[in-house]
Order: structure tokens, then C-alpha cells, then sequence
């Protein structure tokens, strides 16, 4: 994958959950290709370990210390980074959570929906600056073929009522697909799009049983399988200006019916901007 990658020399692209799976090798990977690697990590001490890792290797990277499914906390990360880095080249919004039983966040919000949806949209706002100053910037959210199963719960978008674990995982894949589609239409100059890497083995999967996760690591690809769509969908030249779109893996796909949904789109937009003003 890493041949076919160009120098990454002088950009700077943060990755969020960059401290296990995907957004791992990702980092990695970019990190060998000369750009400056933001690592977005919760925890401080497994952060600094993946910054030192990448040093060794010869990279470049720095700490994005953050819980992304605090509000606060990111707002507290962003000015942190903002003030410092002028330019952000790439912002790939990796972290996410598939949680088997509805758990609210210290903030009060429904722990999927905030790390899965509330978190990439208002770290995208809170970095636009940033994002914009680069020539070429882009957004990569990472999306799955889940959302095909979705529906947006508008009375309801944080589970209060019936929570499932499919049902909030779906919905916050469809959500984030809306938002993407609606990112596109606000900002021209970014070129921002959602890619289902595939089903990975990852650290998404830890909230499973025993069992459920044993047979993922069984079967699932590894992380490194993963992270390809995701250095592409940041790196290609061929993408410059691509917007808006849907990518299954390395092919711009079709997404749902409910994912084209620009009435919706705009609706979230507002939801979204409301619960993180």
C-alpha cells in the first residue's frame, strides 16, 4: 500500500483513535510518508507511546490529547492545536464506539451518538480554520455499510426510548453520512467524504461478549487492511475536489436511500449545530 502512497512532506493530518486499529496503521503508514501525524488518543500514556513509536521510526508526530466523546474535552484539544498549527492539511475522523448497552457520557449525552456523530461534527467546525488555510484540505470520516440499516429516529436520537446496539450503531453511520453530504454543500473549498474501510477487526468490537470477540479476531481482517481506504481517501491526487461522496473501501459507492436524503441532511445539520453551540 505504503508504495503507492506520495511524499506526505510538509502536510499535517490529525487522526482521531489513532492509538489502536485503523487509525494505528494509518498513522503509521502517513507517518513514513513524511507528514506530521497528529495522534488524537483519550488515554495520555498510550498517545505518547504511539508518538514515541513513530519518532523512532524516523516520523514526525505529536499528541491530540482528547475524550472525543466529551464536548469539552475536544473544544479544550482544538483550541490547544488550533493555536499552534496554523494548517491542517487532513482531518480524519476515525474514533467510534459500538456499545451494547445505552451509556450516557458525563455531559449527558447517549455515548454512540456523541462519539460517533456530535464528536467528528464539531471537531470539523472547531478545526475549520485550520482546514481551510491548507490548499488541498480534506475531511475523512469513517463511515460503514451499516447505515444501510439505519433510520434517523428524529423524536428519539439518542435512544431514550428503545436503545439497541444495531439500532444506535446504524443510525450514527447514517447520521454521519448526512453530515458529510451537507459539509460538501457548505464548504466548497473542503473536500470532505465518509468510507466504509470494510469490516476490520478493531477495537470497536471490545464492547462485544468474550465469545463475539474472539470470533471477530478469527474472521475480521487485521487493522493494517483497514487503514488502506483510509490513507487513499487522505492522499490521493486523483481525489482532489471529490466531495460529498460514499467510498466502500477504494470504490465511491452508491449509498442508501436515506443517506441521500438532503432534507435530512440540512435537518441534522441544525440538530447538530444546537447540541454543540
Amino acid at each position: 500500500m505504503a508504495n503507492d502512497i506520495p511524499s506526505q512532506a510538509g502536510r499535517t493530518i490529525l487522526i482521531t483513535g489513532a492509538t489502536r486499529g485503523i487509525g494505528l496503521e494509518a498513522a503509521r503508514t502517513l507517518a513514513r510518508k513524511g507528514a506530521l501525524v497528529v495522534i488524537g488518543a483519550r488515554d495520555a500514556a498510550r498517545g505518547q507511546a504511539v508518538v514515541d513509536e513513530i519518532a523512532r521510526a524516523g516520523g514526525k508526530a505529536e499528541l491530540f490529547l482528547a475524550d472525543v466523546s466529551l464536548l469539552a474535552s475536544l473544544r479544550e484539544a482544538a483550541a490547544r492545536f488550533a493555536a499552534t498549527h496554523p494548517r491542517l492539511d487532513v482531518l480524519v475522523n476515525n474514533a467510534g464506539v459500538a456499545s451494547r448497552r445505552r451509556k450516557l457520557t458525563d455531559e449527558g449525552h447517549e455515548l454512540t451518538w456523541a462519539t460517533n456523530v456530535l464528536a467528528p461534527f464539531l471537531l470539523t467546525r472547531l478545526l475549520i480554520g485550520p482546514l481551510r488555510s491548507a490548499p488541498r484540505p480534506r475531511v475523512v470520516n469513517v463511515g460503514s455499510q451499516a447505515h444501510r440499516s439505519g433510520r434517523i429516529i428524529w423524536d428519539d436520537l439518542e435512544l431514550s426510548k428503545s436503545y439497541g446496539s444495531w439500532r444506535a450503531y446504524s443510525q450514527s453511520k447514517l447520521a454521519l453520512l448526512l453530515l458529510t453530504r451537507e459539509w460538501a454543500r457548505r464548504e466548497p473549498g473542503l473536500s470532505v467524504n465518509v468510507v466504509h474501510p470494510g469490516a476490520i477487526a478493531t477495537g470497536i468490537w471490545r464492547d462485544l461478549p468474550w465469545i463475539g470477540r474472539i470470533l471477530v479476531d478469527a474472521v475480521l481482517p487485521n487493522p493494517e487492511k483497514g487503514a488502506g481506504p483510509l490513507v487513499r481517501l487522505a492522499t490521493d491526487p486523483a481525489l482532489d475536489g471529490v466531495t460529498g461522496r460514499y467510498f466502500s473501501r477504494y470504490r465511491e459507492d452508491t449509498p442508501s436511500k436515506a443517506g441521500r436524503d438532503d432534507a435530512a441532511a440540512a435537518r441534522l445539520w441544525e440538530i447538530g449545530a444546537r447540541a454543540t453551540a
